[in-house]
C-alpha cells in the first residue's frame, strides 16, 4: 500500500466585498512577512551552506521557531502563521539543495511588483525630445506586474485551519480560518449541522477567525478527490481578480507488481511512441501520441510573435498550454496501457540533450538544435508528469536506460546499423528485412534495454563491457534461443 498526494483547485464562488477584502488583508500581510523574513535569513545562506545534514536540519528547526515568534503580533490565525513558516523554510531549504546539486541557485527575491505608468508619467514630464516622448509613452501604457501575493498555505485540516464541508442539498463548502481574534474583521460566524467530508462528522461551532466559502466543484471533481481521498492542507490562492482554495488529498493505492515493461520514444513526429513487451520480448501492445499537429502550432505562434515583436517590439508565445496538454494526453494514454498490462514504464534518458536554459548542462556538453526543438514542445516535461501519475494508480516510478543506439538497433534480429534508419519515419533492417515505424522500434528497444541491464549489469559491475555483453548481442542471443 503506497500514500499517494493529489491537488485539486477549487475555485471560491462569488466572495463578498467583506470577504475578499478579509482574504487579501491577510494573503498581503503573510507575502510581506514572507519576504521580510526571507530577507533577514539571507546574510546566513553562506553559514547553512557549511553545515552538515544533521546541522543544517536542526538549525532549519530554529529558523522555523523564530519565524513563528516573530510573526505573533500579525492578525494571523495560528494555521496560517504555521504556514507562513513552513514555506520560509522550505524556500531556504530548497536553495540549499539546489546548490548542494551544482546548480547556480540565487537566493529567493521579491519581485517587482511597481506599476510603470507612474514612472512612465514622470518621464514623460521630463522629457525633452520626441524619442524620449515616445519612449515614455510606451512605458506609461506597458502592462504593469502582477500585485498578486503569494498563495498562503494553511497546514491544518480541522476547525482551527481548514474543512472541506457538505451541507444537506450537497454543495460543497469550505471553512478557513484566516485570521486572529484581534483582527478588524474578527466577526462571529455559526456553522450549524455540516458534514465533515473528511471524517463524517456533522460539524457545528463557531468562530470569529475566519470564514464559510462556498466552493464550485464538478461531479468528477467530487468523485475524484472529495469523497476517495482524506484532504490534508490547503492553499489560498489569488489570480486575476479571482479567489481560489487549492487542497491537497492523501489517497491509498495499492502497490502493483509489474509484469511487463512500457517502452517510450520520444520525438518530433510522434510525442510518444510506446511499446508494451513481457519478458520474452514478446510484443503486446503499441500506441503513438501525434506530434506535427503540435509542431505546426508551435511554429504558427513564434512565427505570429515574431511578427508581433517587430511592430510593437514585444511580444508573447503562448503555446505552453497547448503543449502541456498534449504532453498530459500522452501521459494518459501510457499510463492507462501500464495499468491495463501491470507495466514497469521505460523512458530514455535525454538528460545530456534536452537541457533548457533553466538547467545547467553537463560541462563540455552542447545543446543541439534537437535538444532546443525537445525543449520547446517540453517532451521532456512527460517523464516529469509520469513521476506522479503512475505512482497515483499503484505503479512504480519510470527508470531511464540510456537512449544510444535505440533507434538504429532491429528489436527483430539485434542487427545494429545507422543505414536501418533511412528517415525519421520508417525503419527497415538491412540484416533481416524486418520493417516497422522507426520509433515503434526504438520504443521496443527502450523497454527490452531495461531487462538487458537487469541481467547484464550485475556481471559488469563498471567494467568495460566486452562484445558479448553489448545490447545488441545480447538482444541476437535472446531472440535466436
Amino acid at each position: 500500500m503506497s500514500k499517494v498526494y493529489k491537488t485539486c483547485l477549487f475555485k471560491i464562488h462569488n466572495p463578498s466585498q467583506r470577504r475578499s477584502a478579509m482574504m487579501l488583508d491577510c494573503m498581503r500581510r503573510a507575502d510581506r512577512a514572507f519576504w521580510k523574513l526571507m530577507q533577514h535569513y539571507e546574510p546566513q545562506a553562506g553559514v547553512l551552506l557549511k553545515l552538515d545534514k544533521a546541522d543544517r536540519r536542526q538549525r532549519l528547526r530554529e529558523i522555523k521557531v523564530e519565524a513563528e515568534k516573530s510573526l505573533s503580533a500579525l492578525p494571523l490565525s495560528a494555521s496560517a502563521t504555521n504556514g507562513l513558516t513552513f514555506d520560509v523554510t522550505g524556500q531556504i531549504s530548497s536553495f540549499l539543495e539546489l546548490t548542494d546539486s551544482g546548480q547556480d541557485a540565487s537566493w529567493p527575491q521579491q519581485p517587482n511588483r511597481v506599476d510603470p505608468f507612474t514612472d512612465g508619467l514622470k518621464a514623460l514630464v521630463e522629457s525633452i525630445d520626441l524619442e524620449a516622448e515616445n519612449a515614455a509613452r510606451d512605458l506609461m501604457f506597458t502592462k504593469p506586474k502582477s500585485n498578486d501575493p503569494r498563495p498562503l498555505t494553511i497546514n491544518r485540516n480541522d476547525s482551527r485551519g481548514t474543512i472541506l464541508l457538505q451541507d444537506m442539498k450537497g454543495r460543497l463548502f469550505a471553512w478557513v480560518n484566516l485570521h486572529s481574534a484581534k483582527s478588524r474583521f474578527s466577526e462571529r460566524v455559526t456553522v450549524a449541522d455540516m458534514v465533515d467530508v473528511r471524517t463524517g462528522e456533522i460539524m457545528s461551532f463557531s468562530r470569529r477567525t475566519g470564514a464559510l466559502m462556498p466552493l464550485e466543484c464538478s461531479t468528477w471533481h467530487m468523485e475524484a478527490f472529495v469523497k476517495t481521498g482524506r484532504m490534508q492542507s490547503s492553499k489560498l490562492i489569488y489570480r486575476k481578480d479571482e479567489f481560489y482554495l487549492a487542497c491537497t488529498f492523501l489517497f491509498e493505492v495499492e502497490d502493483i507488481e509489474p509484469e511487463t515493461y512500457l517502452g517510450i520514444d520520444r520525438g518530433i513526429e510522434y510525442v510518444a511512441a510506446w511499446k508494451v513487451i513481457d519478458t520474452q520480448l514478446s510484443s503486446v501492445a503499441s500506441g503513438m501520441t501525434e506530434g506535427r499537429t503540435l509542431r505546426e502550432y508551435q511554429r504558427a505562434k513564434e512565427k505570429k510573435a515574431a511578427e508581433t515583436q517587430r511592430r510593437k517590439g514585444q511580444s508573447k508565445v503562448s503555446w505552453r498550454a497547448y503543449a502541456d496538454h498534449v504532453v498530459h494526453t500522452a501521459a494518459n494514454e501510457i499510463v492507462e496501457a501500464a495499468l491495463k498490462h501491470k507495466s514497469q514504464v521505460v523512458i530514455e534518458d535525454l538528460s545530456a540533450i534536452a537541457q533548457g536554459p533553466q538547467h545547467t548542462r553537463p560541462k563540455f556538453k552542447r545543446r543541439s538544435n534537437f535538444a532546443r526543438v525537445l525543449n520547446r514542445a517540453q517532451y521532456q516535461k512527460l517523464s516529469n508528469v509520469l513521476e506522479y501519475k503512475l505512482p497515483s494508480v499503484g505503479l512504480p516510478k519510470p527508470v531511464t536506460v540510456r537512449a544510444a543506439g535505440t533507434s538504429i538497433t532491429c528489436n527483430a534480429c539485434g542487427y545494429y546499423d545507422k543505414d536501418n534508419r533511412k528517415d525519421q519515419a520508417s525503419f527497415k533492417c538491412l540484416n533481416c528485412g524486418h520493417t516497422e515505424n522507426a520509433d515503434a522500434n526504438a520504443a521496443a528497444n527502450i523497454a527490452a534495454k531495461y531487462l538487458y541491464w537487469r541481467e547484464v549489469g550485475p556481471k559488469v559491475k563498471g567494467k568495460k563491457l566486452k562484445d558479448s555483453q553489448r545490447y545488441e548481442s545480447w538482444l541476437k542471443a535472446r531472440r535466436e534461443s
